[in-house]
This record gives C-alpha cells, sequence and structure tokens, in this order.
C-alpha cells in the first residue's frame, strides 16, 4: 500500500521562480515555463531531515512548435518553526549538502569517469542551487527509472554489493581529491552525528533509547537479558558515539557519505530485474572521517538481516578490494591500510552499528499510522510518546530485536565501555 504524502510545496516555488532558474540550466532565455504542478515526492518515514517535491513542467523555447515536458525534483528544508530546523541547522547540513553538489561531487563525478574508468552515473545532476532558500533542484532520476529499493524490505546481497563497489569509489575519490586540493574538506566536513563541537540530537538519541527498554518489557527473556544495558546506554550514548567516529593516528580517512542508508540510494536496472547501477542522494551529513561509518551504518540499517548477521567479513573484504583497486588507479600516495588493518578499524568503531540498529533503525523502517517527525521524536507529549513507543512495539521490530541484541551484545556493544 503506498505511503501517504503530505507535505506543500514552498509558496516561493512558483513559475516564475522556475522559470528563471530553468532558463540558467538550459542557457536559453527564451525559455518560458507554460505550466506547474508540485506534488510531494517523499512518504512518510522517508526522509527526517527535508522535504522533496516533484515538480512537473511543461515549457516552450523559441525553437520549439510545442510544449515540451520535464521533471524536476526539489528538496528544501523545514520551515523554521519546525524543531527539526532548529537541530539540524547547527550541524550544518543545509550549507554542507549544495556545497557537496556545487563543489564536490562534479569533481568525483570526474575522477570516477576518467581515472576509475567508470561511466556509470555518481549522482543526480544539479539544476539550481539556491543558497538564500536553502534548496537544490535536482533532475529526476526516476526519468531514467531510477528506483529507490523498499526501505522495508531491505536489499540482497546482489545490490549490497553494487552499492559497496560504488561506496568505494566514492571514498576513494574523495580521498584522491583531498589529497590533490588540500584543505577541500576542512571547512563544514567535520559535523557528523557524532562531533566535538554540538549534541543537540543527544535528546533525541536518549528518548529513543528509553523508547527501546520500554518495549522490552514486552518479552521477559530479552527485558532480563538486555533492559538494564540498553538503560545504562541511555547515560552514555553520546561518549561512546563521539569515541565510534574519533578519528585515530592510522586510520584511513576520506569522506564518508554520513547517511548511506536505503532511501538515500537509487537504483537502475536491465530488462531482467538486475541492478546495473546505484547511485547516492542526500549528502547532508557527508563528513570527513573513516569509511567504516558508512559500512556500519549501511549494513545495520539496509541489508537484509542474514546478511548482516553472518556476512560482513566477507561484505567487508569485498568493498575494501574495491577500494584499493580504485585508490590505486586514482594513483593515491597515502596510506593504504592492509586488510588485516582495515577490518580492525571497523571492529574498533562498531559502536556505530549498535548506534545505528538500536536508534535510527527503527525510525528507518517505521510503516505505522502515527504522524512521522522529529518533531513527535522531541515531544513529550501523549501522542509523541505514542509514535516512539509504535516504532520498537511493532511486530517487525520486536522480531528484529530478538536478532539483533545478541548480534550486539556477543561484541559487547551493549556494555558498559
Amino acid at each position: 500500500m503506498p505511503e501517504e504524502l503530505t507535505h506543500k510545496a514552498p509558496a516561493w516555488l512558483t513559475e516564475e521562480y522556475v522559470q528563471k532558474k530553468l532558463r540558467v540550466y538550459f542557457k536559453d532565455e527564451s525559455l518560458n515555463v507554460k505550466q506547474l504542478e508540485s506534488n510531494p515526492a517523499s512518504g512518510n518515514g522517508e526522509n527526517y531531515a527535508s522535504v522533496m517535491t516533484r515538480i512537473n513542467v511543461e515549457y516552450t523555447t523559441k525553437d520549439m512548435k510545442a510544449r515540451q515536458p520535464a521533471t524536476f525534483l526539489v528538496k528544501t528544508t523545514f520551515a523554521d518553526k519546525d524543531p527539526a530546523s532548529d537541530l539540524l541547522s547547527e550541524y550544518g547540513i543545509y550549507t554542507r549538502e549544495m556545497d557537496m553538489y556545487e563543489q564536490i561531487l562534479p569533481h568525483l563525478a570526474d575522477l570516477v569517469k576518467k581515472d576509475i574508468g567508470d561511466a556509470r552515473k555518481l549522482f543526480a545532476a544539479t539544476v539550481n542551487v539556491d543558497r538564500e532558500r536553502d534548496s537544490i533542484i535536482f533532475e529526476d532520476l526516476s526519468l531514467e527509472e531510477y528506483k529507490v529499493a523498499c526501505r522495508l524490505k531491505k536489499l540482497d546481497l546482489e545490490h549490497t554489493y553494487l552499492v559497496l563497489e560504488k561506496l568505494a569509489s566514492f571514498h576513494a575519490t574523495g580521498a584522491a581529491l583531498a589529497e590533490r586540493q588540500p584543505g577541500i574538506f576542512e571547512k563544514n566536513y567535520d559535523r557528523g552525528f557524532f562531533n566535538k563541537h554540538t549534541r543537540r540530537y543527544e535528546h533525541i538519541m536518549t528518548v529513543l533509547l528509553q523508547a527501546l527498554s520500554r518495549s522490552l518489557e514486552l518479552n521477559q527473556d530479552l527485558k532480563e537479558r538486555y533492559q538494564a544495558k540498553v538503560d545504562q546506554m541511555v547515560h552514555h550514548v553520546m561518549d561512546y558515539g563521539e569515541r565510534s567516529a574519533s578519528i585515530n593516528p592510522g586510520d584511513f580517512v576520506t569522506l564518508a557519505h554520513g547517511d548511506l542508508w536505503t532511501t538515500n540510494i537509487m537504483f537502475q536496472y536491465n530488462g531482467k530485474g538486475h541492478p546495473t547501477n546505484a547511485i547516492f542522494i542526500d549528502f547532508q551529513f557527508s563528513v570527513w572521517n573513516s569509511p567504516v561509518i558508512d559500512l556500519h551504518y549501511f549494513f545495520s540499517t539496509s541489508i537484509q538481516e542474514d546478511l548482516r548477521l553472518h556476512h560482513q567479513p566477507e561484505m567487508v573484504q569485498f568493498y575494501y578490494y574495491k577500494l584499493a583497486e580504485a585508490l590505486k588507479k586514482l594513483r593515491y600516495s597515502g596510506h593504504v591500510p592492509c586488510l588485516f588493518e582495515f577490518q580492525q578499524q571497523f571492529r574498533v568503531k562498531a559502536f556505530y552499528a549498535a548506534f545505528a540498529t538500536l536508534i535510527f533503525g527503527p525510525v528507518m523502517v517505521y510503516n505505522g499510522k502515527e504522524e512521522a517527525s522529529i518533531e513527535q521524536i522531541i515531544s513529550t507529549s501523549e501522542k509523541g510518546l505514542r509514535f516512539k513507543d509504535s516504532l520498537y512495539q511493532s511486530e517487525y521490530m520486536q522480531k528484529l530485536l530478538l536478532s539483533a541484541l545478541p548480534f550486539l551484545d556477543q561484541f559487547g556493544l551493549l556494555d558498559e565501555m
């Protein structure tokens, strides 16, 4: 059953505004927008940090005899009055994503194509970046039959390996770009979910862990084994998270996507239904850090449970060899760790998996009737508490916790550290 799409398009998104931006994009001052239709492009539970609107345009130019249809996506921030806007602004996410699309991603795409030799798309082309309105207009890749996979079913091995291959190219080109243009990531790329500048996400993380603890009352065995451990994590989650996201001597570091999960990946398929390309979207939390935070976050939120529980070492190995191969093609001269060292780096930062699995993961797979928003997570109202409880008390999450908690616990990730 399709999810209900409810948000309204920004008031400033008018025919005149779109016409002005398209004239620049197409380099044609004779372009005239004849019709503009706006519709929500993201559903309940799909995006907590921004609003996506699809615009259908019909336009003419002096060389056209008939109207030309076109479709674009417009990404905007929440309204200033929305609690999410105030919280997210401290992480610099809106400025950062505009910087990514204007200054970084074109370079990375060029390196992927020319040095790595992969002609496939890396990201959606940018039509316009409007810093005054904190908005970005992209090409609509659904026109090229790119699709987002189901966030509830999650990704199988074929999709997962394709993502890891593209992620290795993304990480490799980020490291190479930093080497070729020193200082390019020094400003505003140090604020992931855990960082030394702000802890504004702390309240969200603690109230979600508290909701997890309440949900364990539904299963006596899980309650006895894990409730006390979850309760102590409430008081230490930010310390553990910052430790897992800190850069240690000898770490391989690069530009990480920072929020790599199912809804931020689009796939293109061949005639037999096999995925042939994957592109990444939503670069608001891109951060200069270890690439393993992307791996932990992706594994913990986006791949099928059997893969997450039983196949992570070989998936890390597959990613590592793709990364090393891409770095070689890019003539990267920095230190590239051996596989053993990289697997150690993956283990040292494993609390990122606990955070992604237990805190953000339930929000990402929410499919209930309650309004899904940051405001609802923050709220202490009856409605807000009901939403948070519904995240963990669903049949889906209760089943997932039966495997997720023992998996994390065997590595000591639920103990006091």
